[in-house]
């Protein structure tokens, strides 16, 4: 005995089988960071800005790339979110840290450097 499926299953199994690749967007360079920042002792709230510099090491080092600041970025209950770009080119499978630095959004005051560098 032979089975034979409908014509339209054909057609399902089809289309789910076809990749999606054609129609993907090209990944850009820009890494999402997530971080929690303290004021006091206390859970921070309100708006920073962030200065964040690419080392090729934990302590000195050589500075990777340019640096970047993002302003106003919003924290909540210590909790902040905020996207960086440093360019292509700079994550090419050598080891990367993340040195953060951060003061009140607007201030004239200089930034506050947040140690230890991030891997």
């Amino acid at each position: 005995m032979k089975f034979r499926f409908p014509i339209g299953w054909r057609a399902a199994v089809l289309l789910l089988a076809t990749p999606a690749t054609p129609f993907a967007e090209p990944l850009g360079s820009a890494i999402a960071y997530q971080g929690r920042l303290t004021d006091g002792g206390a859970p921070a709230n309100g708006t920073y800005e962030f200065r964040f510099t690419l080392f090729d090491a934990a302590v000195a080092g050589s500075k990777i790339g340019v640096t970047r600041t993002n302003a106003p970025v919003v924290v909540t209950d210590g909790v902040f979110t905020t996207a960086i770009d440093f360019g292509t080119g700079v994550f090419a499978g050598e080891s990367r840290w993340l040195e953060v630095a951060v003061r009140t959004n607007g201030s004239a005051a200089a930034f506050t450097g947040l140690a230890p560098r991030q891997a």
